[in-house]
């Protein structure tokens, strides 16, 4: 089977992205990122780490505050299904996490698309359940 170079190097990014990810280590995912990028997680007053962002240092203050709401030992990440196309991706998964603040947990479906040029990530979008994962930090 024939697979493109643009659909390696694309494979290759979410790779890198993913072990990031995976060992929350910001300085690693970060260097996966353009110094512009079209970023948008689903706006919530809860999670300061939502809605559009537009450059690289906007997306690094992003991770931290993601990181540092939760209780990153409990991390429960499952990637389900990746699909390529050239320079566009879509992953498919569960994303499952514990609040710091509340104890709360929380597991919701997610689907994650990406733009890749130039081996950088030049548009992200994270499509969840932001009304489930919100429950999550409410205190009762």
């Amino acid at each position: 089977m024939f697979v493109s170079a643009e659909n390696r190097q694309t494979q290759e990014v979410l790779a890198g992205f993913f072990d990031g990810t995976s060992r929350n280590d910001i300085p690693t995912i970060a260097q996966y990122l353009a110094e512009e990028i079209d970023f948008y997680i689903a706006a919530s007053p809860y999670m300061p780490w939502t809605g559009q962002k537009s450059s690289k240092q906007e997306v690094i203050k992003a991770l931290r505050q993601l990181m540092d709401a939760h209780m990153l030992a409990e991390d429960d990440f499952e990637m389900e299904h990746t699909f390529i196309d050239g320079n566009e991706a879509a992953v498919f998964g569960k994303a499952g996490r514990t609040v710091k603040a509340t104890g709360k947990k929380f597991k919701a479906h997610f689907v994650m698309r990406f733009t890749i040029a130039e081996g950088l990530i030049t548009k992200f979008r994270m499509l969840e359940d932001s009304h489930e994962i919100e429950q999550a930090f409410i205190t009762d």
